[in-house]
C-alpha cells in the first residue's frame, strides 16, 4: 500500500512535469541536475522541521502558539524552491517541493481556521509528508549514483 501510494505521487508529479515541459523530450525530463550535497541536508532539515511541527498539530498546540513557526517553516520552503529553480535539469525536485508547500499550506490554513486539529487527521497529513519528503530525499541521493 505504501508503495502504491509512493508510486502514484511520482507518477502524478511526472504528469504535472510532462504537462509543464510540453515538447520537452522524455529523456532531458528524466535526466536531472547534479547532486548537491546542501540541496540534500536542505531536504532532511526542512523535512524534519516539517515533521516536528506536525507532531505540535498532533498534540493539540493552538495554532496561534506556532504561526511564527509555520511562517519560518514556509519561508524555508520558499528558499529551497528558489534554490532548486537555480540548477538545470531539475524540474521534478522542483515540482515535489511545490506539492510539498502546497500539502503543508492545506493543513496550516485548517489549523488556523480550527486553531486545533485532531491527532487522527495530523497523522494521516504527516504520513502523506513524510512520503513525499522520503521521494524528495531519494530523488537526490539518487544523483550521487548518476554522477
Amino acid at each position: 500500500m505504501r508503495l502504491l501510494k509512493s508510486t502514484i505521487v511520482v507518477l502524478a508529479s511526472a504528469s504535472l512535469l510532462v504537462a509543464q515541459v510540453g515538447c520537452t523530450s522524455t529523456k532531458d525530463l528524466l535526466t536531472s541536475t547534479q547532486f548537491d550535497q546542501a540541496a540534500l541536508n536542505t531536504d532532511k532539515k526542512v523535512k524534519a522541521d516539517s515533521l516536528a511541527l506536525l507532531d505540535r498539530a498532533k498534540n493539540s498546540a493552538p495554532y496561534s502558539g506556532v504561526s511564527a513557526d509555520v511562517d519560518q517553516l514556509m519561508q524555508k520552503i520558499d528558499t529551497a524552491i528558489t534554490s532548486e529553480r537555480a540548477r538545470t535539469k531539475n524540474l521534478p525536485t522542483i515540482g515535489q517541493w511545490k506539492e510539498i508547500k502546497t500539502q503543508l499550506s492545506k493543513l496550516f490554513a485548517q489549523w488556523k481556521t480550527k486553531g486545533s486539529l485532531s491527532p487522527a487527521f495530523v497523522d494521516q497529513y504527516k504520513t502523506q509528508v513524510t512520503e513525499m519528503f522520503d521521494v524528495l530525499i531519494k530523488n537526490e541521493e539518487s544523483k550521487r549514483k548518476q554522477s
